[in-house]
């Protein structure tokens, strides 16, 4: 069986309007088995992502079917979480159809994106984790328990030393391959040595050595979230220091850089007379919108149709994540004032061609 010509006659068949297609994964590599699956990114002019599982010509098929939005969307959750498997498919993958001419850019961007690595990140919680597993591991008297401490070790020493030279994680089966990719030495050593208590714990030890040491004794995380002191901004005090769309003016009211918070953003958006915004998205963001004066529109893309949402004061509106949309103020002679809040601590604004992404 050829997977490259399989996979392509399944897109071919099943998605004969696809823009662009991947063939990912192990059944590329020599760590393909009798019972490698193919693992297929599709991505459609019009849809709603999904996954989907099915059996073509023998093989078992894995489908992530996507816009070209929800495909930039779910790659960056991936990227957020250290773990870029739908990066890596695109990146790694064999192109089955291409009728737009743009899978070569998006390859060559996924594979930028995971060649720069996932950054540095704070080592303190992966050296407390396993500095009390070691804890565990060394008072153990029940084979049971010890045989699951055992894997842990395995595990968690994979992460911290993944985590201490800012290299990409995996979960199950890819945790490996990313630490034999990294560290093969490690990674045999840590196999080796999984039904060692001694041996396991000395592997686990170096490692949290070149991250740091142990740290377990002094190891301490705020919990309290009930004596914080509160953020008061006056309108005096709004940032225009904020991501902009054309024909609309933000201004931030509470962010991390003016209070400090670290989930929500929120505050105003002018929208001058007989104006538009340039169509756009707002990203992951989760974006709620209260209308204080004037009567703004809001335009979005339905089955390929602009849809509009005329709105006045006391109107609320809720925009999804990576929905594309503008915001209009017909009116000639007033101006349209909206309070904004998102579940992101900065404004995201990717500006568009169109609604059509």
């Amino acid at each position: 069986m050829d997977p490259v010509a399989d996979a392509r006659a399944l897109v071919s068949s099943r998605f004969p309007d696809a823009l662009y297609a991947f063939l990912g994964g192990s059944v590329l590599t020599s760590r393909r088995t009798p019972t490698s699956d193919l693992d297929i990114v599709v991505v459609l002019p019009d849809t709603r992502p999904y996954r989907d599982t099915l059996r073509w010509r023998e093989w078992p098929v894995e489908l992530a079917v996507h816009n070209e939005l929800s495909l930039i969307g779910w790659a960056d959750r991936d990227l957020a979480r250290r773990v870029p498997t739908l990066p890596r498919m695109c990146a790694d993958g064999v192109i089955l159809v291409d009728r737009v001419g743009r899978a070569p850019a998006v390859q060559e961007a996924m594979r930028a994106r995971v060649a720069a690595g996932p950054g540095s990140v704070s080592l303190d919680r992966g050296r407390y984790v396993l500095s009390d597993l070691l804890d565990d591991l060394a008072g153990a008297t029940d084979p049971g328990e010890q045989a699951f401490i055992r894997w842990r070790v395995v595990e968690e020493t994979a992460r911290l030393a993944l985590d201490v030279d800012s290299h990409w994680r995996g979960s199950g089966k890819w945790l490996l391959r990313e630490l034999r990719a990294h560290d093969p030495a490690l990674a045999a050593d840590l196999l080796a040595a999984r039904e060692d208590p001694v041996r396991l714990a000395a592997l686990a030890a170096s490692v949290l050595e070149r991250a740091g040491g142990r740290l377990w004794e002094g190891y301490k995380v705020s919990g309290d979230a009930f004596h914080l002191r509160l953020g008061h901004v006056t309108p005096g005090s709004l940032s225009s220091e904020t991501a902009q769309s054309s024909g609309m003016h933000r201004l931030a009211a509470i962010s991390g850089g003016t209070v400090g918070s670290s989930n929500l953003w929120m505050g105003q958006t002018h929208v001058a007379p007989l104006t538009r915004s340039a169509d756009h998205h707002h990203g992951a963001s989760e974006t709620a919108i209260y209308v204080v004066s004037g009567r703004p529109s809001f335009v979005f893309l339905e089955d390929g149709d602009e849809i509009r949402i005329d709105a006045g004061p006391g109107d609320y509106v809720f925009v999804p994540p990576y929905v594309p949309h503008r915001e209009e103020n017909p009116d000639p002679s007033q101006e349209a004032v909206v309070v904004i809040a998102r579940n992101t601590q900065e404004a995201i604004v990717v500006n568009l061609p169109s609604l059509a992404g």
